[in-house]
């Protein structure tokens, strides 16, 4: 699996510049595949989509300097817009910004997320699904520590702050999309996870969440040595819905809170469901011992192509859904097992922040 550290000692804008350089052309390649998704997805021009784009961006100066700084630097070091790595970046939020309600509207992503206690520690993890055409990007963040911000292993794509990881304290963050309708100019939610991973504890990565100007519908799983937290989002709400009361947890890709989950419909086709039932009903009866046993649980192809790891890009459609990558994260031993692409008999390296 690939892997990028940004270097040591260096400005936010000056890791960022080095990152863009190190990947440019395939930063370019993946915004525009992004953008033009949005496109078909929200129904709006190139250039409807970009003004909305560049919409955000002072939003997330206000919410992190440093990491607007970074994605400004990922920008020059690519040689294109800030705008354009704002939708690399933003894409699952822009797209819900429908421009034309008779459009494609969004597709039926399939991530699925766990935690589980065991007798050797807390695991969670999870499988990334997204278009298949984002697999090519797929890579290992790390961020050095800088300025008080530990360091961090974030699982991203090229010209991406980082979308799911642990930081050297062991707290451990991730993600579920939940297409939602009430979506409004926010914070670039990689930014979010970005930040919610500075903090010392799952604790405060949770009040983090609960305050961060979130743009649209994701679910957050938070978790460290002694606690975990789910929060769900839309962009007009905010609910914890699990502290930890269980032994185990799973959250796929719809809502628990009712309130939430009025304005983040479950999308035709979806399987979210289904990946929901399977998991619970395996984590209830017969629970993973350890890390090597939930990384095959989240490789599953039971009652494929519905299932934890699937495949429904076609030669028609190869920008469909997919198990892009996944992740297996410890914190007590400060461990993260990644891959990129299918999880199904694959073989994860180890990251250690």
């Amino acid at each position: 699996m690939r892997s990028f550290e940004m270097p040591a000692g260096r400005s936010p804008r000056e890791q960022g510049r080095a990152h863009g350089e190190a990947f440019r052309g395939e930063v370019g390649s993946l915004a525009e595949i992004r953008l033009f998704l949005t496109c078909r997805m929200g129904g709006g021009a190139r250039d409807q989509v970009l003004e909305l784009a560049e919409r955000h961006l002072p939003v997330l100066e206000r919410f992190d300097r440093d990491l607007a700084d970074e994605l400004v630097g990922i920008a020059e070091g690519a040689a294109i817009s800030p705008a354009m790595v704002m939708v690399l970046n933003h894409y699952t939020d822009l797209r819900d910004h429908r421009f034309d309600r008779a459009a494609g509207g969004a597709i039926t992503d399939g991530c699925s997320t766990v935690w589980l206690r065991t007798p050797a520690g807390s695991l969670c993890g999870q499988t990334w699904d997204m278009h298949a055409s984002s697999v090519p990007y797929v890579l290992m963040l790390h961020q050095p520590e800088r300025e008080g911000r530990p360091a961090a292993w974030v699982l991203s794509l090229t010209g991406c702050l980082g979308m799911a990881g642990m930081n050297e304290h062991g707290v451990s963050l991730c993600v579920n999309n939940l297409p939602a309708t009430d979506a409004r100019i926010g914070a670039a939610w990689p930014a979010v996870v970005r930040r919610a991973l500075d903090q010392p504890s799952a604790a405060a990565a949770r009040d983090l969440l609960l305050a961060a100007p979130i743009g649209s519908g994701r679910h957050f799983l938070v978790a460290d040595r002694e606690e975990a937290f789910g929060v769900e989002a839309s962009g007009t709400r905010r609910a914890v819905v699990f502290a930890g009361q269980h032994s185990h947890y799973v959250h796929t890709n719809h809502s628990l809170d009712p309130a939430i989950a009025a304005l983040t419909p479950i999308a035709p086709g979806a399987t979210t469901l289904d990946r929901f039932r399977f998991l619970d009903d395996r984590l209830g009866t017969s629970p993973p011992s350890g890390a090597s046993e939930l990384w095959a649980l989240l490789g599953s192809e039971d009652g494929y192509p519905r299932s934890v790891c699937s495949n429904q890009a076609t030669p028609e459609d190869p920008h469909g859904p997919a198990t892009c990558g996944g992740l297996v994260m410890r914190p007590a031993a400060v461990e993260v097992d990644a891959c990129a692409g299918f999880t199904h008999n694959a073989r994860p390296e180890r990251f250690e922040p």
